[in-house]
C-alpha cells in the first residue's frame, strides 16, 4: 500500500484549479491527513481482505484525531468472507467499490473495533471519528448485520449502499454518540416473522440478545442525523424495539427521507427525546411513523445492563416522572398507508402515532431477552407537535395515546376503507389520558368511524378543537366521550352517515360557530350527562334533523346559512400576509370565515408550481426555489393572495409583510450578492460537515452545476470562475 501526506484543503484546490485533479473531502479542513492507498497489486498479492485490513490495522496504530487517516481502496467488486474491522480517527474510502458477501451464515462485513465479551472489552465511547465514504455493500442474503458500531463517538456513512440482507438488521447501533448517516441507500431487506432483524437501521441496546460480542452497558444513542437517504422493501425501516429506563436516546434527526414498500413500518422510536421528523416521504407501509414510551417489555433496568456488564449504571431503576420528550413531526408526506398488514404482528394501519404507556404494576421480565421488571408508573410522552402532515390513509391518520402538552395542527388527512386489518379507525384519535393543546386546522376527509374521536374515559383534556374541516365520515365528524375541552369552536363538518358532532359524559366550555351540514342524524347532539357552558351560534343545514342540539337548545342556533362576506388567511388571523419556506416544507391555507354562519367553499391555486404547489385543501408544499402567489378564492369570488418565497432547506415562517423577491447568485453561498473567495469556503466547511450559519443557501447558491449536492467540483468551478475560467455554468448570475 501507498502513504502519502495530504495537505490542506485550500491548498488542493489551488493545485486542482491549475492541473485539474480529482480532490477527495478529507476529515479535516486544516492541517494534515495520511492517506493509505490499497494498491491492485495489494490485492491481487494477499487477497482483498488482507490487504484492506492490514491498511485500517495500520490506521489504527497511529491515527490521531490531529492525524487522522483515510484508507482508499481501489474501484471494483470485491468478494469479502471475513469481516472488516475500522478503528478510531479513520476513514474509509469505498468510492466505485462494491463488496460481496458469500451468503447464508456468513459475518458481519463491517464493524467498527474488536468484538468483546458480555462483560469484558471496552466501555463508554471507546472509538471516535469513524466515517465510511461510498461503496456498496451487498449482503448476499446473509443472516448477521451487515454493518455494526457499538461504543462509538462519531460514527458517519456518506452514500453507501446497502442490499440484500436477511434475518438481520441492514446496519445496527448501540452505545453512539454522534451517528451521521447521509445519502445511503438500503434496499431488499427479508425478515421471516419470528425473527427480530426488523430494522434497516437500528438504535439498539447493549445487551447479549440484541447486540453479540458488545459489553453490556447503559449506553443510549444520542445525537442522530440520518438524511436524503432512500429505503425500499424491508420490514422497518430506522427505529428501535429497545429501550432503557430513564435512560432516553436522545437528539434524532429524521429528514428528507425517502420511504417505500415498507412491509411493517417507516419509522419506530422507543424512549426518543429531542426528535425532529420532517419532510419525509413514506410510500406504502402497513404503518407510517410511531413513538413509543418507555413500553413494559422491551425496556431495561439501567441497574440490570450494568451489573451484567459490570459497568457502571447511569440512571435510577425507580420509576421517574418522564421529562420532556420535545418530539415534532412535521412536513412529512405519507401515501399508501394501510394498504397491505404487517406480517409480524397484529397492528392497527396508522399513519403517525405518539403511544404513552400506564403500568399499574410493575411488567414482567422476558424470560427471552431479560427486558422488563419496570416499576408501575405512567411512561406518558409529554410534548409532541404533529403538523403539516399530509396523510393518505386507511386506518388512523394521527393516534395520541397517554400523552402531555401535544398539538395536531394543519395535517391532511384523506382516509378509505382498510380491507386488511379490521379496527375502529379514525382520522385523529385522542384517548388513554391523553391531553393535548390543540387539534385544529386539520383536515379530515372519509374516516371509517368518525373524524376526530376525543376520548376521556382513562383520563384526559384537550383546551382547542377549533377550525378542523371534516368530511363524509362513517359516523361522527367529532365524536367526544368523558372529555374536558374548553373552545369547541368554528368546525366544518359535512356529510357524515350519523351525527356532525356528538358529545356524552363530557364537560364543555364553549360549542360556537361550527358549521354542519348534510348530516344523515342530527347536526350537534349533547347527551344528558353532557354539560355545556356556551353553546349558540352553530349552523346546521339538510341534516336530518337541523334544529336538534340536546341539551341548551335556547341558545341562538342558525338553521340556514349566509352568503360569505370575509375571510382570513392563514388562520384566524388578519397580519400575515406572507411566507418564507424551506423546499420540502409545507403550511396549510384554513379559512376563517365571515359571517360565522357562511357556508362557503373554496379553490386554491400557485401562480409558479416550479416554486409551489398547492392541493385542493389548502396544503401549499414547497418543491423549488423562486417566489409565487397562493390565491385563495371563495365560491362567491372573495380572494386573497399570499406571497410566499423559497428558499433553502428551513421550515416555514409567516410573515406580517410581503417577502421580497429572493436574489439568488449563483456560486454565493452566504447569500450576500456577490461571488467571493469567502463562499468556497463556506461550501468546504459544508463538505466537511463543520457547522455554518448559512446553512439554508448553500444548497441553492453553491450547487453551481446542478448535480444536487454540494461538492468538491462546485467549489473548483467557484474557484475557476474568480480566476476569470470560463465555465459552462452562469456563476456569478442571478437564477431563478
Amino acid at each position: 500500500m501507498k502513504a502519502i501526506i495530504k495537505l490542506s484543503l485550500a491548498l488542493l484546490l489551488v493545485l486542482a484549479l491549475s492541473v485539474g485533479m480529482t480532490v477527495f473531502p478529507a476529515g479535516a479542513v486544516d492541517g494534515e491527513e495520511v492517506v493509505l492507498s490499497v494498491t491492485a497489486e495489494d490485492i491481487d498479492s494477499y487477497g482483498f481482505r488482507w490487504a484492506v485490513q492490514s491498511a485500517l490495522d495500520e490506521a489504527k496504530q497511529n491515527a490521531t484525531a490531529e492525524l487522522p487517516y483515510t484508507v482508499v481502496v481501489p474501484e471494483g467488486e470485491y468478494d469479502l468472507n471475513y469481516v472488516l474491522r475500522v478503528y478510531s480517527n479513520t476513514t474509509l474510502d469505498l468510492r466505485g467499490v462494491t463488496l460481496h458477501r458469500p451468503g447464508a451464515g456468513a459475518g458481519n462485513m463491517l464493524r467498527v473495533g474488536d468484538e468483546d465479551g458480555v462483560n469484558t472489552g471496552v466501555t463508554g465511547y471507546a472509538y471516535e471519528n469513524v466515517r465510511v465514504f461510498g461503496g456498496t455493500f451487498d449482503g448476499g442474503f446473509g443472516e448477521n448485520t451487515i454493518i455494526k458500531a457499538f461504543h462509538t463517538k462519531n460514527f458517519t456513512m456518506d452514500d453507501v449502499t446497502l442490499m440484500n440482507e436477511k434475518e438481520g438488521h441492514m446496519t445496527e447501533f448501540a452505545g453512539v454518540d454522534g451517528l451521521t448517516i447521509r445519502g445511503c441507500s438500503f434496499t431488499d431487506q427479508q425478515l421471516t416473522p419470528g425473527n427480530y432483524g426488523y430494522e434497516a437501521i437500528q438504535l439498539d441496546v447493549l445487551h447479549p440478545f440484541h447486540i453479540t460480542n458488545g459489553r453490556c452497558e447503559d449506553l443510549p444513542v444520542s445525537n442522530v442525523l440520518i438524511e436524503n437517504c432512500m429505503f425500499a422493501d424491508m420490514p422497518r425501516a430506522i427505529g428501535s424495539h429497545t429501550a432503557v429506563h430513564n435512560r432516553p436516546h436522545n437528539n434524532i434527526t429524521i429528514r428528507s427521507n425517502v420511504f417505500n414498500d415498507m412491509s411493517s413500518i417507516a419509522i419506530q422510536g422507543m424512549n426518543w427525546t429531542n426528535v425532529n421528523i420532517t419532510k419525509n416521504i413514506i410510500n406504502n407501509a402497513p404503518r407510517g411513523i410511531t413513538l413509543y414510551a418507555e413500553p413494559g417489555g422491551c425496556t431495561y433496568l439501567s441497574g440490570k445492563l450494568a451489573a451484567k456488564g459490570g459497568t457502571q449504571s447511569h440512571a435510577s431503576d425507580a420509576y421517574q416522572a418522564p421529562g420532556k420528550a420535545n418530539i415534532t413531526i412535521a412536513y412529512n408526506i405519507l401515501t399508501d398507508i394501510g394498504t397491505t398488514d404487517d406480517k409480524y404482528a397484529s397492528y392497527s394501519s396508522q399513519g403517525i402515532a405518539v403511544l404513552g404507556e400506564k403500568l399499574t404494576a410493575r411488567s414482567p421480565v422476558d424470560s427471552g431477552d431479560e427486558s422488563g421488571g419496570l416499576p408501575a408508573g405512567d411512561y406518558y410522552i409529554d410534548g409532541a407537535s404533529i403538523h403539516d402532515n399530509i396523510i393518505d390513509v386507511r386506518g388512523n391518520g394521527i393516534r395520541l395515546e397517554d400523552v402531555r402538552n401535544t398539538s395536531v395542527t394543519d395535517n391532511e388527512i384523506l382516509c378509505s376503507q382498510n380491507t386488511v386489518h379490521s379496527d375502529n379507525y379514525y382520522g385523529i384519535v385522542v384517548r388513554g389520558n391523553a391531553s393535548a393543546s390543540t387539534v385544529s386546522y386539520n383536515v379530515i376527509d372519509g374516516a371509517e368511524v368518525n373524524g376526530i374521536q376525543l376520548d376521556g374515559t382513562n383520563g384526559g383534556k384537550v383546551n382547542n378543537v377549533r377550525f378542523n374541516r371534516i368530511s363524509n365520515c362513517g359516523k361522527y365528524g367529532i365524536g367526544i366521550y368523558d372529555m374536558s375541552i374548553d373552545k369547541l369552536d368554528d368546525n366544518d363538518i359535512m356529510g357524515t352517515k350519523n351525527i356532525g358532532l356528538f358529545a356524552n359524559g363530557s364537560k364543555l366550555s364553549n360549542v360556537r360557530w361550527n358549521r354542519i351540514r348534510n348530516c344523515l342524524d342530527s347536526g350537534i347532539w349533547l347527551t344528558s350527562t353532557t354539560t355545556a357552558t356556551t353553546v349558540k351560534s352553530n349552523t346546521t343545514v339538510s341534516c336530518a334533523d337541523s334544529n336538534s342540539f340536546g341539551k341548551n337548545t335556547a341558545q341562538s342556533h342558525y338553521s340556514t346559512s349566509s352568503a360569505l362576506t370575509n375571510f382570513y388567511i392563514p388562520w384566524d388571523v388578519t397580519d400575515k400576509v406572507g411566507a418564507k419556506m424551506g423546499v420540502g416544507s409545507i403550511f396549510h391555507i384554513a379559512p376563517d370565515v365571515r359571517p360565522t354562519n357562511a357556508i362557503a367553499s373554496f379553490t386554491y391555486s400557485s401562480s409558479d408550481e416550479e416554486v409551489v404547489v398547492v392541493d385542493q385543501n389548502g396544503m401549499v408544499i414547497a418543491v423549488g426555489e423562486g417566489q409565487a402567489t397562493v390565491t385563495v378564492k371563495s365560491n362567491n369570488n372573495i380572494t386573497k393572495n399570499y406571497t410566499v418565497t423559497v428558499e433553502g432547506d428551513g421550515g416555514v415562517t409567516h410573515l406580517t409583510t410581503k417577502p421580497s423577491a429572493p436574489v439568488i447568485i449563483l456560486g454565493d453561498a452566504d447569500g450576500n450578492g456577490a461571488v467571493e473567495s469567502v463562499d468556497t469556503a463556506i461550501l468546504l466547511r459544508r463538505i466537511v460537515y463543520i457547522d455554518t450559519p448559512y446553512d439554508d443557501v448553500t444548497l441553492s447558491r453553491g450547487n453551481v452545476n446542478g448535480d444536487l449536492f454540494i461538492d468538491v467540483t462546485d467549489v473548483t468551478l467557484i474557484q475557476r470562475y474568480l480566476a476569470n475560467f470560463d465555465t459552462q455554468y452562469p456563476i456569478g448570475e442571478r437564477i431563478k
